[in-house]
């Protein structure tokens, strides 16, 4: 009763609700939600503004780095367990760092002020063995990304070695694969003489390709030294475990004078050409194919759900158990993580875009439904990373309801079984094909260039195809096969079947001619 005479006297109702809160009409708490983000910038404004308030100064290389404390404890904790320790650097006005070189540094302090770097290949190992050293996480795992992506058979044991001393397990496996797929070129240089036994039988051990003469690189490094090395012989032979290649690219085409599709298999020698070393018919349309482990899975035939197995290495073709609906123009990636291959989005035989997510367990022999996707597409790009699989392209439908090329890049993450898409879009749309190289998707569709993607750093970069390529715009396929990217025509002429290759590593196109394959529709290009 008090309450309300309270409120009579004053003539304002007590929106607030219970006693103790705040009267919104009277006064209320307000708070600014840009006030962090507008004092760190005003913060660093003043630090970059002609050293204004610096409180050290860094010298590196007889450099003088005028600089702040709080700055660099905020960002490094090297540098806030420095200043903040009994140390002399903690209280000196001046410290002097003498394990790292001035443009490196300057590199550091750029990262850290303004949160950006220039990543170039001649200063990378140093950027990251001192990302490391002072403690940037985001740039040294960035840096090992980069090492990963450029790793080479010019500096792949040094990189190995690097990775090594680091505990960086994901540069250490990228740097050794690398190694044992160029043993030949390495066995005779300094860096792989000089090799400790540890990281030489952690080369041999999980299998060299036979080509690459695995035995003759362990001859040679205990020849180097043979007096304190023979005594080595005999566990490195026995740890040894060579492998045969079996690398392919697999198309699945359709020949002008026939009804039905061939599965064809082409193994890229390493002189680059190209031969087809066996085939086998499977009749009517295919609508959908992908490589898991050692076989080809192909959906499609009289029977558009139907699904078959082909084993590349004697081309038997067994039938798996079939999609639990008919679906057109889906796509189908293998996660080998989970032995599994997905069947994602598509057309229904009324032509409805479908939004459907299934997967085949290749141990049970059986589909399963999952959760859709966000948006119904079909002729999209499919590429599994690490678990994730980016569905690129195809078409979507539009307000009225009608197709139309779609730019999205829906996510599915296959562990938490649900997809996102991605804020932004591709650089074109519609149908598209796809294939995954380390951590990068490289991208064609019809025109004239290779685009590479990178999920991590949500950028696009732009790759022109050779001039003989670009005189008519056709459709493309990709493959992803020893190291480089292996681009076809969708249609050619007999005897015309040039390839283009790209190596991510030098950024070499090259042009490959002289493929005698008589496939003029190839709807899959597989590696």
């Amino acid at each position: 009763a008090d309450d309300m005479e309270s409120c009579e006297d004053t003539g304002v109702l007590n929106a607030g609700g219970p006693l103790g809160e705040e009267n919104y009409f009277l006064g209320y708490t307000f708070t600014d939600r840009s006030h962090s983000s507008r004092v760190v910038k005003s913060i660093m404004d003043l630090c970059l503004e002609d050293g204004l308030f610096a409180d050290v100064t860094v010298v590196v290389d007889g450099k003088e780095f005028q600089l702040h404390r709080l700055v660099l404890s905020a960002q490094s904790c090297f540098f806030r367990s420095m200043f903040t320790s009994n140390l002399k650097e903690a209280h000196n006005r001046s410290i002097e760092l003498k394990d790292v070189s001035a443009p490196v540094f300057q590199l550091l302090v750029d990262y850290i002020y303004h949160g950006t770097i220039k990543l170039r290949v001649e200063d990378l190992q140093d950027t990251y063995e001192m990302a490391d050293m002072y403690q940037l996480t985001a740039l040294f795992e960035e840096c090992s990304r980069f090492l990963s992506r450029t790793v080479d058979v010019k500096n792949c044991l040094q990189v190995m070695w690097l990775a090594d001393q680091h505990s960086d397990q994901e540069l250490y496996t990228a740097a050794k694969h690398c190694a044992k797929i160029h043993l030949v070129q390495l066995h005779q240089t300094e860096e792989f003489l000089s090799l400790p036994l540890r990281l030489l039988m952690d080369i041999i051990k999980d299998g060299v390709p036979s080509s690459q003469n695995p035995t003759a690189a362990i001859d040679s490094w205990i020849n180097h030294n043979k007096e304190e090395r023979q005594e080595h012989s005999d566990v490195l032979q026995d740890s040894l475990k060579e492998i045969g290649e079996n690398v392919h690219i697999y198309l699945i085409g359709k020949e002008d004078t026939r009804t039905h599709s061939l599965a064809v298999s082409l193994h890229c020698d390493e002189d680059d050409a190209i031969s087809v070393s066996g085939q086998n018919s499977l009749c009517h349309q295919i609508t959908a194919a992908c490589k898991h482990g050692g076989d080809l899975y192909v959906v499609g035939g009289s029977i558009p759900r139907r699904m078959w197995k082909c084993n590349m290495h004697t081309m038997d073709w067994e039938r798996c158990a079939p999609l639990p609906r008919d679906r057109l123009q889906h796509t189908l990636v293998s996660v080998p993580g989970e032995d599994a291959i997905y069947s994602l989005g598509g057309k229904t035989l009324q032509d409805t875009l479908s939004n459907a997510v299934i997967y085949y367990t290749v141990r049970d022999n059986m589909w399963t439904e999952t959760n859709p996707l966000d948006t119904a597409v079909s002729g999209a790009a499919g590429v599994n990373l690490g678990g994730t699989i980016y569905l690129l392209g195809g078409e979507e439908n539009d307000m009225d309801f009608f197709t139309k090329p779609s730019r999205l890049i829906q996510c599915f993450d296959t562990a938490a079984q649900k997809c996102h898409t991605k804020p932004y879009l591709l650089p074109f749309a519609g149908c598209m094909h796809a294939t995954a190289h380390k951590d990068l998707i490289f991208v064609v569709a019809e025109g004239d260039s290779l685009v590479c993607y990178n999920p991590l750093l949500d950028s696009f970069t732009r790759l022109r195809f050779p001039e003989v390529w670009s005189c008519v715009p056709s459709l493309w396929k990709v493959a992803s096969c020893n190291g480089c990217i292996y681009v076809f025509r969708d249609k050619c002429k007999k005897g015309d079947a040039n390839t283009l290759k790209f190596n991510p590593a030098t950024s070499v196109v090259s042009v490959i001619k002289g493929i005698k394959i008589l496939l003029t529709n190839w709807q899959f290009v597989l590696a």
